[in-house]
């Protein structure tokens, strides 16, 4: 760089990844803001129907979801310990599927769990590890199949199990195997761990396990 009267000027401008990264956070920030205020406006209105109602509610988490990535990426100086939280593993599991049900026209069930199954985890990252495997599962159940979710706990770990109905491993297009990368990144990073294979409806089993929260 040089200097230049009393302002610093680059050379070349910065063209890093993790600097384009962060620009573009920044740039998205206020329409992101913008439209879940505008959805959370809208929710006022007392004449909504249910449906509406609904979508106008998913659309103001998924806003939320993507204020959290953006604040997180703008501030990666964090430490990681102050970007995790105590949260039931159910409530993640629900929300994640009440967002992909929008789009999915076949059955998508989160089997029935009474007691938080409770974990400290980045929500954000869990949320979207969810969201990535449902997509998945959906994807391969087709219009007409069934995705399954359950969510249980076993000797000091919290398990989160998604099966589908589709035609099983290698009958599906193969992905670019980033989200598998990513997840597995993304568990690592809170201790947890992340596995496939053939599962009881016929198709995938995808299952992940996470530390319990100390009691």
């Amino acid at each position: 760089m040089r200097v230049s009267g009393y302002a610093v000027v680059r050379d070349q401008p910065d063209h890093e990844p993790a600097g384009r990264l962060r620009e573009t956070c920044h740039d998205i920030r206020q329409p992101i803001a913008a439209m879940q205020a505008l959805a959370a406006a809208a929710l006022g209105d007392p004449g909504l129907r249910d449906v509406t109602r609904s979508y106008l509610e998913q659309i103001v988490t998924q806003a939320q979801s993507l204020a959290e990535i953006i604040r997180q990426r703008l501030h990666t100086e964090e430490p990681a310990e102050m970007r995790t939280r105590l949260t039931d593993l159910g409530s993640l599991a629900d929300e994640a599927a009440a967002a992909e049900r929008v789009t999915y026209e076949g059955a998508l069930e989160v089997e029935p769990h009474v007691e938080p199954v409770l974990v400290c985890v980045n929500q954000t990252e869990v949320r979207g590890i969810i969201s990535n495997l449902l997509s998945n599962a959906t994807r391969a159940a087709g219009p007409v199949g069934t995705v399954t979710i359950e969510i249980s706990r076993q000797l000091g770990l919290a398990e989160l199990v998604v099966q589908d109905t589709g035609p099983g491993f290698g009958a599906i297009p193969e992905g670019t195997g980033l989200g598998w990368r990513i997840m597995a990144q993304s568990l690592a990073k809170c201790e947890g761990k992340i596995s496939y294979r053939c599962g009881a409806l016929g198709g995938v089993r995808a299952s992940f396990w996470l530390p319990l929260a100390a009691a």
